[in-house]
C-alpha cells in the first residue's frame, strides 16, 4: 500500500490497492470497527459518533461491538461463562469480517480486555489495513501487548499530546494521528438559562461507575461550599455504590441513572461541570477529558483537576 512514497505490507487475507494518507480514507471504503462496548464512552464518542457521517460519505461500516462490554460481565452467568460469551461474540463477527472483507478495521485497543493478543493477531489477518486507536493508558495495564499491537498496525490514532508522546517511542510521528475526543454539536446544543434565582445552582458530575470514586478528591471542597453557599450536586452515573464511601456530609445529592437517552437532558440542569481526578495515579496523566468537552459543549462553565490534557 502505497501513502506519500510510503509502502506498508498487507496482510496476507487479500490486497487490493488504495491510496492511504496517514489515517484519512478513500471514498467508498469498506471500514470495519472493533469496539469495546455499548455503553463505554470512548466507543460512543470515538466510534458511534462517526458512524452515520461515514455512510453518508459513502463509506460501508461494520460495527463489532463486544457484548457484554469488554469491562462487564452477566450478573446470572458470572465471570467465566461473560468471558466465553464475548470470546463467542468476537469469533461470530471475525466471520463476518471475513465474508465483508474490509478495506480497513479499527480495532479500540483490543479485541478483549487481557493481556492476549492472538485474537487481535487474526484481526490483522483479515484486513490490509489495521489501525490502533489508543484513547487511554491502557499500556500502563498491558504493557507488552499494547507495545505488539503498535508494531503491527498500520497507523495509530491517539486521543491526545500525552498519548502521541507514549507512542512515538516505538513508531515514526507519520504513523500516528491524533484526533481528540469530541462531541457532536448538533446533539449538545448549547444550555438555556432562565432568570429564576430562586432555585440554589447545580454542580454537576458524570461518568462511569469506576470514575465515580474520584468525587473524594474535591469532597473537602464541596463539604466546605456547602457550609457557605447552598447547592445541590447532581451525580449522573451507571450506579451511585461509590458514593456510600465519600464523606459528602451536609452536600444535597441528587442521584440519576445514568443513559444514553437521557445524559444530555441531564447536563442540561447542570450550572457547574466538575472533573476532579488524584494526582498521585500515572494513568490520569493521559486521560482524554471526556467531561471537560460535554460540559463545554453545552456552554457551561467547568471545573478541573490541572492534570493531563
Amino acid at each position: 500500500m502505497k501513502s506519500k512514497g510510503c509502502w506498508f505490507s498487507m496482510g496476507p487475507a487479500y490486497r487490493r490497492s488504495q491510496k492511504i494518507e496517514g489515517a484519512k480514507i478513500t471514498e467508498g471504503s469498506k471500514l470495519g470497527f472493533i469496539t469495546l462496548g455499548g455503553n463505554v464512552p470512548s466507543t460512543r464518542f470515538r466510534f458511534f459518533a462517526f458512524q452515520q457521517p461515514l455512510a453518508e460519505r459513502g463509506h460501508r461500516c461494520r460495527m463489532w461491538t463486544s457484548y457484554p462490554s469488554v469491562y462487564d460481565s452477566f450478573p446470572k452467568f458470572g465471570w467465566r461463562i461473560s468471558q466465553a460469551i464475548k470470546r463467542t461474540t468476537r469469533e461470530l463477527q471475525m466471520l463476518d469480517a471475513r465474508w465483508f472483507r474490509p478495506d480497513t478495521i479499527y480495532l479500540e485497543r483490543g479485541c478483549m480486555h487481557d493481556d492476549r493478543v492472538r485474537m487481535d493477531e487474526r484481526i490483522r489477518r483479515l484486513t490490509p489495513r489495521l489501525v490502533l486507536d489508543v484513547d487511554d493508558a491502557i499500556f500502563l495495564t498491558f504493557p507488552e501487548k499494547i507495545r505488539h499491537l503498535i508494531s503491527i498496525s498500520d497507523h495509530i490514532v491517539v486521543s491526545n499530546r500525552p498519548l502521541r508522546d507514549w507512542v512515538q517511542q516505538y513508531r515514526a510521528p507519520e504513523d500516528i494521528t491524533e484526533i481528540p475526543t469530541c462531541v457532536g454539536l448538533s446533539r449538545y446544543s448549547v444550555r438555556a438559562y432562565t432568570d429564576d434565582k430562586a432555585q440554589p445552582p447545580v454542580l454537576g458530575w458524570i461518568g462511569t461507575t469506576s470514575n465515580l470514586g474520584f468525587l473524594s478528591v474535591c469532597a473537602e471542597a464541596l463539604r466546605r461550599l456547602a457550609r457557605e453557599v447552598p447547592f445541590t450536586l447532581l451525580v449522573v452515573a451507571p450506579t451511585d455504590a461509590p458514593l456510600r464511601s465519600i464523606d459528602l456530609s451536609g452536600v444535597t445529592i441528587r442521584f440519576e441513572p445514568w443513559s444514553a437517552e437521557t445524559e444530555i437532558e441531564l447536563l442540561h440542569q447542570m450550572d457547574i461541570g466538575l472533573m476532579p481526578l488524584p494526582d498521585d495515579q500515572e494513568w490520569m496523566q493521559f486521560k482524554a477529558a471526556t467531561k471537560l468537552v460535554q460540559y463545554m459543549a453545552i456552554g457551561i462553565p467547568a471545573v478541573a483537576s490541572p492534570i493531563g490534557v
